[in-house]
């Protein structure tokens, strides 16, 4: 059971978790563990399963729990395309290996690997954290999106109104003085 100090709260309660385990009896213990903390929970036994899943979802997953070893289309495989074609996934894999960290992306980024066995605490909290930490970067994306657009659009107005009335020649320096700050916090 979680600990009484961290409430459920709107983040991850009720998230949707895609539980990705070769091993039938394993996805049916963490099926179990997760839908008595609140979580929406599918299941797929390979990663092919799991990719087709997830493309045939209309709404995305808000996580993908992932064994790292399976035959055919591993974790490692599910992550990266994540990471390519649903970047806002948040996606946590589980391993018996120690040493099993996976890095993905173009960045060559390591994703987080919950050491098996685990407890129910330890699943719950890793869930927990996962999903979070996703939407948290997803918030900080759709900001930097609409502080983008809103220099653009400025700059397409002030383009606009310096070629009917010339006179707005300040509006094009104020227009990519914000471009210029934005491109920078990138």
């Amino acid at each position: 059971m979680p600990s009484a100090d961290v409430p459920h709260g709107p983040i991850w309660h009720g998230a949707t978790v895609l539980v990705v385990e070769n091993e039938p009896a394993q996805r049916q213990l963490v099926r179990r563990r997760l839908e008595a903390e609140g979580f929406q929970v599918e299941l797929a036994p390979d990663g092919e399963a799991a990719l087709n899943l997830i493309q045939s979802r209309e709404q995305p997953f808000d996580l993908v729990l992932t064994d790292l070893s399976m035959p055919g289309i591993d974790g490692r495989q599910v992550s990266e395309t994540l990471a390519r074609y649903r970047p806002s996934v948040a996606v946590l894999c589980m391993s018996a290996n120690p040493d099993a960290v996976p890095r993905i992306g173009p960045d060559d980024i390591p994703v987080r690997v919950m050491l098996k066995p685990f407890s129910a605490d330890d699943l719950y909290h890793a869930v927990r954290d996962a999903i979070t930490r996703s939407t948290d970067l997803t918030n900080v994306a759709e900001a930097e999106i609409v502080l983008a657009h809103a220099g653009l659009s400025r700059l397409a107005r002030a383009l606009e109104d310096s070629r009917t009335t010339r006179v707005h020649t300040l509006d094009l320096v104020v227009a990519a003085r914000e471009l210029r700050r934005i491109r920078e916090q990138e």
